[in-house]
């Protein structure tokens, strides 16, 4: 975060960016530890390592492939969750959940990513950057404002009868940590076991992803909730300075940061 680069020339203190975990680098230092000698900055993305690059392209590829069924496990829990509740699962096998970019530009993924920045609106008060704007849409379509940068934020939804009745937003800084800024179910569709199936979701890219820690931002009334049912813990304030010095976590006024083990 220091001001030791180059903008003007390509030198050994140009700084690249890996598009992926988002940590800077530079040219120089990069030659130095063997990880690469680059001769220019590359036109299209540069990866730090191949962790990165592997993650960056599953991420793609699911974006690409659209929505595709949960896993039968997951399944089999929102069911009984919603059979204890007395209600009949009328969607069968019918629950599908989705990756969407705000940088895909068909009409289905830009309609989807529409409807998940209205759950966010409807479940959050509007989170006013320095700008003056609402942070929630562009974190939705992954933009990047006065300093703050998205463009590595993708937007999972989960669909039931072919409506999107949860959404979270997730980040991936390479193989050490992700970072989940929001999650919310419609309010029509609270406590019928959604939540839990989206986060299961993730959980379980992460795990084949083989990401160590997921991270996220909670206000004080909803971290027991995170605590006592999803296994999270409070970040330490040594682990808290780490993570703000190598990552751009997403925080918010009024929140703390939890983590846990994926």
């Amino acid at each position: 975060r220091s001001q030791d680069f180059s903008a003007a020339d390509f030198d050994d203190q140009t700084v690249i960016i890996c598009d992926q975990c988002e940590k800077e680098y530079h040219v120089g230092c990069l030659r130095n530890s063997g990880i690469c000698d680059l001769k220019e900055l590359p036109e299209d993305t540069w990866f730090c390592s191949e962790d990165c690059h592997k993650i960056y392209e599953k991420l793609r590829d699911m974006v690409c492939s659209g929505p595709e069924a949960i896993p039968d496990s997951i399944l089999a829990t929102l069911n009984e969750k919603q059979a204890a509740m007395g209600l009949i699962a009328g969607y069968k096998n019918d629950v599908q959940w989705c990756i969407l970019s705000g940088k895909s530009r068909t009409p289905e993924h830009l309609l989807m990513l529409t409807r998940a920045a209205a759950i966010f609106r409807e479940r959050f008060d509007p989170i006013i950057a320095i700008s003056g704007r609402d942070l929630i849409p562009v974190m939705v379509y992954g933009r990047n404002i006065s300093g703050q940068e998205f463009s590595g934020m993708y937007c999972v939804v989960l669909i039931a009868n072919s409506f999107i009745v949860s959404a979270a937003l997730l980040r991936i800084f390479g193989r050490e940590v992700a970072e989940i800024p929001l999650v919310a179910t419609t309010r029509d569709n609270q406590g019928k076991g959604y939540f839990r199936a989206i986060f299961s979701c993730i959980e379980g890219l992460l795990a084949s992803l083989r990401v160590k820690h997921l991270v996220l931002p909670a206000a004080s009334e909803a971290e027991p909730m995170w605590v006592n049912n999803l296994g999270f813990r409070k970040t330490s304030h040594d682990q808290m300075l780490k993570y703000t010095r190598d990552y751009q976590l997403t925080m918010f006024k009024g929140t703390s940061l939890l983590e846990k083990e994926v």
